[in-house]
Order: structure tokens, then C-alpha cells, then sequence
């Protein structure tokens, strides 16, 4: 019985180790992505935000410089096809109904198109203002990288919060710091906009090393052109890689210029490429 018993344990022992032998290693680029999204709250908490500006869905215009030092600014970017995103717009209309007026929360769409954000908006009942950035130059100006990405801005113009990833109790996430700054508002603290725009004036805004420096499109040769004529590009659109213009499809291109592809196969490149730029598997 012992003997048996101990050959029963080799074996299970052969496999476990076998299993370990073959089981698939993470991409390094994925690994070096996700690295990056760890990093990016620590990078930017403290830094002063770039201002911006976008038209809303309701036909307003929202600019940071007219509301920065007069209100606390939430911004919180997402994607329709995003699940996180989706599942926690409940959590920040409920917080947005319960912050008051001197909080401005705004919720900035990763370049889709009205007709696609214009039925979600409606559908998840928003109370708060929705804008879309079409170029994605807003997203590259906060270094947003990952869905949902939500960024508090303080009474002096800087950033607070820098949460990636799904807020599943805002008042946790944001709250403290919303209600603190809230308070410098009050006591006259806040920065005006003559004051924002003289600080942006004498450097840019957000941490050195953002993507504010990062280049366009890369150009594409031999297989790396190969690659990108034969990929969709995973941010929704219809259009395969070199015909879309959309953030992820500037990244993934950039990538591929790097021409870095090992003994892979197209097939291959392509996934890891869909692995660590899609957002929609999140």
C-alpha cells in the first residue's frame, strides 16, 4: 500500500513538474505594459494637469482652465465596449448625484464615434456631461493607457487621483481627496485661471517621460508593413491597422516598426500585439 501510495505521489509529482515546464510564459510586452499602468499613479499625483478641451454630447463645451480652482474636476475615461467601464458608470452616477456642485465630473470617451456613445450614454442614464475625444489627443496628453481610467484634478490644478481600472465605491476611491480639496475651494484656496495658465506657461504639464512627447505614426517595411495590412485594428473601427488612425493602432504600429519578432509567426504577433494593446479583454 505504501509503494502504491508513493507511486501516486512520483507521478502527480512527473506532471506538476511537466505542466511547469510547458506552461506558456507572459509576453514581456504585456508585462512591461502592465508595469507601466502600476507606475502611472505615482508618476502623476502632484503633477499640474494640462488643460483641455472638448465639446460635450449636450452641446456645451468643457475646458479645464474655466473650472479648475472654482470646482474639484473628475475625469473619468472609458469606452462603450469596455465591461469595467460599463460596470461602474451605476457607481459614478450615483456618486456624481451625491457630490454637489463644486465637483464637475466628466466622463471623456476613448475616440468613438456619437452614433456609438450617444445610445450608451442614454442606456446607462448618465446625469453627468460626456464628451468624446476623437483625435485621442486628450488621452495622450493624460497618458491614458487602460480602461477605465478615472483622474481628479485638485483646487490648485494638480492631479490628486490617478485610479486605473474599475472604482467599485467611488467614495473610497475618490472621496477623501475630493472632499479635501472641496474644503481648499471653500477656504479661497483655489487656484485661478490666470494663475493655472501662468504655470502652464513656463513648462509643460504632467510628469517628464509622458506620452505628451510620444511621435506619430511609425513607418512600416517588410514584414512589419506585412503584419499591419493583414490586422484589424482592435480599437472597434472596420478598418485594418494602417488605414486607422486611433491611439492603440499608433501604438501597435510603433511596435511593429521596432521590428522585433523573434521566431514567431505573424499569427503570433499579431495575438501578443491584441493582448497588450486591447483593452476589451480587461
Amino acid at each position: 500500500m505504501l509503494l502504491r501510495l508513493l507511486a501516486i505521489a512520483l507521478l502527480w509529482g512527473g506532471l506538476i513538474a511537466v505542466h511547469a515546464a510547458y506552461k506558456q510564459r507572459p509576453d514581456p510586452n504585456v508585462i512591461a505594459l502592465q508595469a507601466s499602468r502600476q507606475q502611472a499613479p505615482s508618476r502623476w499625483v502632484g503633477r499640474l494637469a494640462p488643460d483641455i478641451s472638448l465639446a460635450t454630447l449636450d452641446g456645451t463645451r468643457f475646458r479645464l482652465s474655466d473650472e479648475v480652482g472654482r470646482r474639484v474636476v473628475v475625469l473619468n475615461f472609458f469606452a462603450t465596449w469596455c465591461g469595467p467601464c460599463k460596470a461602474e458608470m451605476p457607481e459614478l452616477a450615483k456618486y456624481h448625484e451625491k457630490a454637489g456642485d463644486v465637483v464637475r465630473l466628466v466622463g471623456i470617451d476613448a475616440q468613438e464615434t456619437r452614433a456609438v456613445v450617444e445610445p450608451f450614454v442614454s442606456a446607462m442614464d448618465l446625469p453627468f456631461p460626456v464628451a468624446i475625444d476623437d483625435s485621442g489627443e486628450v488621452l495622450r496628453r493624460f497618458d491614458v493607457q487602460a480602461f477605465p481610467t478615472t483622474i481628479v484634478i485638485g483646487a490648485d490644478g494638480r492631479v490628486k487621483v490617478y485610479e486605473v481600472g474599475q472604482i467599485s465605491n467611488a467614495e473610497v476611491a475618490l472621496g477623501r481627496a475630493v472632499e479635501r480639496e472641496k474644503r481648499e475651494i471653500a477656504a479661497g484656496r483655489g487656484i485661478t485661471p490666470e494663475a493655472y495658465r501662468a504655470l502652464l506657461a513656463r513648462g509643460p504639464a504632467g510628469p517628464a517621460g509622458s506620452r505628451a512627447t510620444e511621435p506619430g505614426d511609425a513607418a512600416l517595411t517588410g514584414r512589419a508593413e506585412r503584419i499591419a495590412k493583414a490586422m484589424p485594428c482592435p480599437c472597434g473601427c472596420d478598418d485594418q491597422l494602417p488605414a486607422c488612425s486611433c491611439r492603440t493602432a499608433t501604438q501597435i504600429k510603433a511596435r511593429l516598426a521596432e521590428g522585433d519578432f523573434g521566431d514567431r509567426t505573424d499569427a503570433a504577433i499579431m495575438e501578443a500585439l491584441n493582448r497588450e494593446f486591447c483593452m476589451k479583454g480587461m
